[in-house]
């Protein structure tokens, strides 16, 4: 049986093509790998360069306000050491922004006085620790740097400018740092420029610099006015004439002056305290509630606490030397005069009187007492009392009496005889006739 071959022709060919475009697409693979990561890797270096400008500006700003207390503390040799940390208390920094670059290294600055104008200042901004940065980094990133010069370290002991622009010893600004790492100088121009900007204050606002509008000392006005001004915030105000407000004045805290004038009311959510007399022209000392005044030092007082009675606090004593004179005057205890007691009403005995206890006197100042519903006499003798006749050897008490005498007596002529009358520890009389012999006598007491 015949075998019939069939051949296939370029069959090599076609692998060898494949094989060759696999080949160009790796290539091109790797190719566009390493673009996108020597681009995101540039994109890093520029982020480091906006970091380092942003720095370099608030150490420039730094320097512009202090510059007279860095003068005084910097050598040419001996720098003021400005950190992230400073410039953040100080408010020229954000309170967020990284205090190193994404490659760990931190931002320090150096501040000396300039060699040859010793009255001036220069400053170099550079890193130190971290990781070290390659060659091409450092260049990359010291041409991005937009504030100061841009510059790196990379020869030992030297800062060099991008492009090799400038150099300049480490030693000159008295700090050391080891390859691979970033600078910026500050020339002693633009500090200078700084401090002339700190120096003039702006009539605009400038966007990113609010120091423009900031004033560091004090303003002379020359005696001229400050018109059409909005709020004024400060923390004192001294004035040598008036001061004249439209609307309210509002103080939190003290308010201290001679004198003290208001058209209308004066009125105090809290205690009001004077070292001399309070005074009112035409009106009234008025309180509210259950006060009144007090006196603070003893304790004394008088206030009310219902419609009827003005009360003194603490229950203190009045005394006065002159008079105290009322519609009545009532006691609840006592009634004591040093002196007399002097009834200026005067009623006459036997007219009517309401109600009984009460005390007046006479035209000719005896004393009447209300007895009964009439005025009476207690000087008065009144009705008398004349006791039964006694006789010899016969004796008798006669009651209660105020006061008793004999009336009658009657005796013979033989003998001894006597009439006796005597008041008894009670208030009793006892009248009695005593026997002797054979007389006679007899007696009568008289009593009222």
């Amino acid at each position: 049986m015949p075998v019939f071959t069939y051949k296939t022709t370029d069959r090599g060919w076609a692998i060898l093509s494949t094989g060759a475009s696999l080949i160009i697409l790796l290539v091109v693979s790797v190719w566009g790998f390493t673009l996108i990561s020597d681009w995101m890797q540039k994109r890093t270096w520029l982020n480091t360069a906006s970091q380092v400008s942003r720095f370099t500006q608030a150490v420039k700003s730094y320097t512009g306000r202090y510059y007279d207390t860095l003068l005084s503390s910097a050598t040419t040799t001996t720098p003021v050491t400005v950190t992230p940390a400073m410039l953040k208390n100080t408010g020229f920094l954000e309170q967020g922004f990284s205090e190193t670059t994404v490659d760990g290294q931190a931002y320090l600055a150096a501040v000396v006085r300039n060699a040859t104008n010793t009255d001036q200042l220069q400053a170099l901004v550079y890193t130190q620790n971290g990781a070290a940065l390659p060659f091409l980094a450092l260049r990359q990133i010291s041409m991005d740097i937009t504030s100061g010069m841009g510059g790196y370290i990379w020869t030992s002991g030297t800062a060099t400018g991008a492009m090799g622009s400038w150099t300049i010893p480490l030693s000159q600004f008295g700090i050391s740092t080891t390859q691979g790492h970033i600078a910026a100088l500050l020339t002693t121009d633009e500090l200078g420029a700084a401090r002339g900007e700190n120096d003039r204050l702006y009539r605009f606002s400038v966007t990113g610099k609010p120091d423009l509008n900031t004033m560091h000392t004090s303003i002379d006005m020359g005696g001229n006015n400050l018109n059409n001004a909005g709020t004024i915030n400060a923390v004192t105000g001294n004035f040598s004439g008036d001061v004249a407000a439209t609307g309210n004045i509002t103080a939190n805290g003290t308010v201290t002056g001679q004198n003290v004038t208001a058209g209308s009311n004066v009125t105090a959510g809290n205690t009001i305290t004077a070292n001399n007399d309070i005074r009112s022209n035409n009106g009234w000392f008025i309180t509210r509630g259950s006060k009144g005044w007090l006196n603070e030092t003893y304790g004394g007082g008088f206030y009310m606490s219902d419609n009827d009675w003005v009360r003194v606090i603490n229950n203190k004593n009045i005394y006065t030397s002159g008079q105290v004179r009322g519609g009545s005057v009532r006691a609840d205890g006592r009634l004591s005069t040093g002196e007399v007691l002097q009834l200026d009403g005067v009623n006459t005995a036997g007219a009517v009187c309401s109600p009984n206890g009460l005390v007046s006197r006479d035209a000719t100042g005896a004393i009447l007492s209300c007895q009964s519903g009439v005025w009476k006499n207690n000087a008065e003798i009144g009705d008398l009392f004349f006791s039964p006749d006694i006789g010899s050897g016969q004796s008798r008490n006669i009651g209660q009496h105020k006061y008793c005498a004999l009336s009658q007596t009657r005796f013979d002529y033989n003998n001894y005889r006597a009439c006796v009358l005597v008041r008894n520890s009670n208030g009793t009389w006892t009248l009695s006739a005593p026997k002797v012999g054979n007389g006679q006598a007899n007696c009568v007491a008289v009593c009222f």
